[in-house]
């Protein structure tokens, strides 16, 4: 054999496993969406052959991802068994590491939260001594009396920042020194558990549509304004990344080229206006200037800016209402680009409520083409406010493109 044919040899291996592991992907969500379902029914839903759709269930049985939990009722031949998943005895842990808070959870792949805690994280300035609190904190909390029997089968953590999730590397991060530190190859060093990494707001979007307000959506979009902004796509029901693994860094649009510079290097990006911090910091700063405001200068949050902003308090009113529309000018380039079904705005600037939906509703009828805009939704985010359900998407993501139903053994 020369070495063409060894190529064309080991391609079509690759290719032969790519296909199983989509459809083993394939045939798992049908069972997790119609459980519980027959074989006759997943082979008919799936569009795959039946033969396939047996051997296929048959490992995922084996590996203790479903299981056969009654007889269907008889249509005149012999009672078909019916498929369930066993997510309830599947435990993974969701991790999100916060501009302060290392937060981390457990769940049952099913998606019920069984326990979770926070600890604020140190000031250390360099990456070892970071990953090694990192390591230290999962240890205790899977080792503690609810979890030390307990199998973990996977690992997911979210950060913001820029992340290669294919090579588990954290690209850049604002606060912490991690630029270009392959996390996920150290957690699962010390866990040898599969373990995945993404950026917190495009796990979000996923959150959104597989738990929240974009489930029936096949293309939307995800804005977090939190101590930065951000946004995640969602295509044809998929997380939209890119070579870069990185689209959607709205947050250094330049929004105002005579505004402050952004811990990017460059001047005036979205979230120099748009922030909490942002917000907080002009409102502060207006007060402190002598500006009239029901706002006490010694004693307020941003929460309070926003709630009194719907009071009708000028000062609170006119800031967040020039921050959303510096918002909706940036979103309105999404929908020109990008065409979605819906805008999910996520954060505490929703506190606000239509003085920021409307203002950014308004500047997509006006700054984007009729198709776009005519059946567009621009909505608050329906899911519960979870630093980790995030993660937990991200494991819910490996489920279902096959990465991790090949690595599951219950």
């Amino acid at each position: 054999m020369n070495v063409g044919d060894e190529a064309n040899t080991m391609s079509t291996i690759v290719n032969l496993d790519q296909v199983k592991q989509l459809n083993s992907a394939t045939i798992y969500k049908v069972i997790e969406q119609y459980a519980p379902i027959s074989r006759v029914k997943i082979s008919k839903i799936s569009h795959l052959a039946p033969a396939s759709v047996t051997k296929i269930t048959r490992q995922l049985m084996e590996n203790g991802l479903i299981s056969e939990v009654d007889l269907q009722a008889s249509t005149g031949g012999r009672r078909a068994i019916s498929l369930a998943p066993n997510a309830h005895n599947i435990n993974v842990i969701a991790i999100r590491l916060g501009q302060t808070q290392l937060s981390i959870a457990h769940y049952k792949l099913s998606g019920a939260k069984q326990l979770s805690k926070q600890v604020t994280i140190p000031l250390l300035d360099n990456s070892i001594n970071l990953i090694e609190f990192f390591v230290s904190e999962i240890a205790k909390f899977i080792t503690q009396p609810a979890l030390i029997n307990e199998k973990i089968s996977a690992i997911s953590m979210t950060i913001s920042g820029l992340v290669n999730p294919n090579t588990g590397t954290v690209i850049y991060h604002a606060t912490y020194p991690l630029q270009n530190i392959a996390l996920v190859e150290e957690i699962q060093k010390a866990f040898n558990i599969p373990t995945f990494i993404g950026n917190h707001t495009r796990c979000l979007a996923l959150a959104e549509h597989y738990f929240g307000a974009t489930q029936q959506c096949q293309d939307s979009i995800l804005v977090s304004v939190h101590h930065g902004v951000g946004s995640g796509v969602i295509m044809e029901g998929k997380v939209l990344l890119g070579k870069s693994c990185n689209i959607g860094e709205i947050g250094h649009i330049q929004i105002n080229p005579n505004g402050k510079q952004c811990h990017c290097g460059n001047i005036g990006c979205l979230e120099t206006e748009v922030s909490d911090n942002a917000i907080f910091d002009k409102v502060k700063a207006a007060i402190s200037a002598g500006s009239p405001s029901s706002l006490n200068i010694s004693d307020f949050t941003i929460e309070d800016i926003y709630l009194a902003a719907i009071d009708k308090d000028p000062l609170c009113q006119s800031i967040v209402q020039q921050a959303a529309t510096y918002l909706g000018k940036s979103i309105a380039i999404l929908v020109n680009l990008l065409s979605p079904e819906k805008i999910v705005i996520t954060g505490k600037i929703t506190l606000a409520g239509n003085l920021v939906f409307d203002t950014v509703k308004a500047c997509t009828e006006t700054q984007t083409l009729p198709d776009f805009h005519d059946h567009l939704s621009v909505i608050p985010t329906t899911l519960a406010t979870d630093p980790t359900l995030a993660a937990f998407a991200l494991t819910k993501q490996a489920i279902y493109e096959g990465d991790l139903l090949q690595r599951i053994k219950v």
